[in-house]
């Protein structure tokens, strides 16, 4: 709509989509718009607890599409 994004309530996506860190799966706890923007998406996740250090791939997957690997810093 090209509005800003409500903080509440929040603009959840209708689909929850899986995200693996180091091929592990990780706890999404948000997944939607990221208020007081327009169009920026947000994910809130948790690292799995197992996740190795150092740069680590990362895949999010919504219906049934993965998308491209991006890396991310686990210390």
């Amino acid at each position: 709509s090209g509005e800003v994004a409500p903080a509440q309530p929040l603009a959840r996506t209708r689909v929850l989509p899986t995200v693996t860190v180091a091929g592990k799966p990780a706890d999404v706890l948000f997944s939607g718009l990221a208020p007081f923007n327009v169009g920026l998406y947000q994910l809130n996740i948790v690292i799995p607890a197992d996740a190795p250090s150092g740069i680590q791939p990362v895949v999010i997957t919504t219906g049934g599409v993965a998308s491209k690997t991006t890396n991310l810093p686990i210390q």
